[in-house]
C-alpha cells in the first residue's frame, strides 16, 4: 500500500506520488528525445541542412533551457507548483504538432527553442521541487539520483524509439506519437497531491531554483559524460544499440546496493570513464552485432557509474535550502553536455574526416583526470568547511 501523508514517520520511499513522477519523467524525457532524431532527418532532408547545421539547429533546444531559469523561483512560489508543470508540458506537446506546418526555418528555430523552454520549467518543477515535496526529508538525495536516473532511461529509449518508429511513420505521425507521450506524463503529474502551500511574493528575477555557482566547477567536469553519449548518439544510428545501453542503465541499478555503497569516489568515478572508454573502442574497431551490444551495455554502466558520483557531488555541496538549485544545475549541465556532444560529433565527422569517438575518448580521458586533480580535492574541501560551519 502505498503512503500519501506528508512529514509523517509512516511515510515510504516509494510513495504514489514519487512513482507518479518518476513514470511522467520517463514519458516526457521519451516525448523529447524521440523528436531529435526525427526532426534531424527531417530537417537534412526537406531544408537540405548538413547534419552538423541541423545538429545546430537542435542545439537551440538546449540553449533556450536557461531562458525561463531567472523567473523559475517566481513561478514555484507565486502559482501552484502542479499547474506550472502540467501547463508547461501540454504547450510543450502542442508546439509538437506545428513542426509539419513551418513552411519557414524561423519557424523551427522559435519551435525549438520555445519547446526547450517549456521542457527546462517542467524539470525544475518535478525534479528540483515537487519530488523533494512528497519525498522524506532522509531520502531526498536518493530521489534525486532515482529521478536523474528515470530520466537517463527515457532519454534512451526516446532516442531508440525516434530512429525505429520514423522508418515506419511519417512526421506528422511522430509529432502525434510524441504529443501522446507528453500527454500521459501530463496526466500523470495531475495526479499527484502536492500538500497546500499558501502563494508567496518573491521577486520576480534570482538564481533560486536555476543556477547554483558554488556547483558549476563539477558541473563543468560532469559534462564529459553526457558529452560523450552525446558524440555517439551522432555517431550510431542504431536504435537497438541504445536499447543496450539503457539495460546498462538498469543493470547498474540492480547491482546490489552493498557493493555500490562500499566502492569510494575514485572507484565509482575510475570504473565509470573505464567502461566508457572501452565502449568507444569497441564501438570504432568492431562492427559484429554481438560485440557492439556489450560495448553498448558497457556505455550504460559507465555512464550511470561516473553520473552516481558526480550527481552526489552536486546534491551534498548544496546547503539544506539550495538542494533543489543545485540539483537544477545539475539538470540543465547535463542537457548541455548532451547537445554539445551531438554538435560537435557531427562537425567532427564532417569536417576533419575522423570518427568523433576520438574526440570523445579523449574528453573521456580529462574528464578523469580533471576529476582525479580537482574536483575531488574541490568537493572534500567544501565539505569539510560546511562541516566546521556546524
Amino acid at each position: 500500500m502505498f503512503s500519501t501523508s506528508y512529514n509523517t514517520p509512516e511515510q515510504v520511499f516509494w510513495n504514489k506520488n514519487f512513482i507518479l513522477l518518476i513514470l511522467s519523467n520517463v514519458l516526457l524525457y521519451i516525448s523529447v528525445y524521440m523528436l531529435f532524431p526525427v526532426l534531424q532527418a527531417w530537417i537534412t532532408g526537406k531544408w537540405g541542412y548538413s547534419p552538423t547545421g541541423a545538429s545546430l539547429v537542435s542545439s537551440l533546444f538546449g540553449i533556450a533551457l536557461f531562458l525561463p531559469g531567472a523567473v523559475n523561483n517566481y513561478l514555484v512560489d507565486a502559482f501552484k507548483r502542479k499547474n506550472v508543470c502540467t501547463r508547461s508540458i501540454l504547450l510543450f506537446a502542442l508546439l509538437g504538432l506545428l513542426y509539419p506546418y513551418a513552411d519557414q526555418m524561423w519557424m523551427i528555430y522559435a519551435l525549438r527553442a520555445l519547446q526547450g523552454a517549456l521542457f527546462a520549467i517542467a524539470l525544475m518543477v518535478t525534479g528540483s521541487t515537487l519530488v523533494i515535496d512528497v519525498t522524506p526529508s532522509t531520502f531526498r538525495s536518493k530521489a534525486n539520483w532515482v529521478f536523474a536516473f528515470s530520466g537517463g532511461l527515457g532519454m534512451l529509449l526516446g532516442v531508440s524509439g525516434g530512429l525505429y518508429l520514423s522508418s515506419v511513420f511519417s512526421l506528422n505521425n511522430m509529432m502525434y506519437i510524441s504529443a501522446g507521450f507528453a500527454g500521459v506524463a501530463l496526466f500523470l503529474v495531475s495526479m499527484v497531491n502536492v500538500c497546500f502551500r499558501a502563494p508567496l511574493e518573491p521577486p520576480l528575477f534570482s538564481f533560486d531554483r536555476f543556477i547554483l555557482f558554488r556547483n558549476i566547477p563539477p558541473g563543468i567536469n560532469m559534462m564529459t559524460v553526457p558529452f560523450v553519449l552525446g558524440t555517439v548518439l551522432a555517431y550510431n544510428p542504431d536504435s537497438f544499440f541504445y536499447l543496450c545501453i539503457a539495460l546498462g542503465f538498469v543493470i547498474f541499478w540492480f547491482i546490489p546496493r552493498a557493493i555500490k555503497k562500499e566502492a569510494d569516489d575514485i572507484v565509482r568515478v575510475v570504473t565509470g570513464y573505464v567502461f566508457m572508454t572501452l565502449s568507444l573502442y569497441l564501438i570504432s574497431a568492431y562492427q559484429h552485432h554481438l560485440v557492439l551490444c556489450a560495448a553498448g551495455v558497457m556505455m550504460g554502466l559507465g555512464v550511470a557509474s561516473a553520473m552516481c558520483q558526480f550527481l552526489k557531488i552536486m546534491i551534498k555541496l548544496p546547503k539544506h535550502c539550495e538542494r533543489g538549485t543545485g540539483y537544477h544545475t545539475y539538470q540543465l549541465m547535463w542537457e548541455i553536455g548532451i547537445m554539445m556532444g551531438v554538435a560537435l560529433g557531427f562537425y567532427v565527422c564532417r569536417y576533419y574526416e575522423s570518427q568523433p569517438l576520438t574526440l570523445a575518448g579523449g574528453i573521456c580521458m580529462a574528464g578523469l583526470i580533471c576529476y582525479l586533480l580537482f574536483t575531488r580535492r574541490y568537493f572534500q574541501k567544501r565539505m569539510d568547511n560546511k562541516s566546521t560551519i556546524k
